[in-house]
């Protein structure tokens, strides 16, 4: 399990496009979104770095891990 802050994550469309970005690596994978802390929780078989990769390539930079 993956968890990630997306800073620029600020509507119900960039939540759509990083899960749509997210499920083009593995369908399978669970994917949650929390639109008022800007994070990502990713269940998946794939590497975090497929993970990071497809969310930077849909324009969401990720930070691995949770602010303080």
């Amino acid at each position: 399990m993956y968890t990630f802050n997306i800073p620029k994550m600020s509507c119900g469309g960039c939540v759509n496009a990083i899960k749509n970005a997210i499920l083009r690596v593995d369908e399978s994978a669970n994917v949650e979104v929390n639109l008022p802390t800007k994070t990502v929780t990713v269940r998946t078989d794939h590497s975090e770095e497929d993970i990071i990769q497809a969310m930077s390539n849909a324009g969401y930079k990720p930070m691995v891990g949770t602010l303080d």
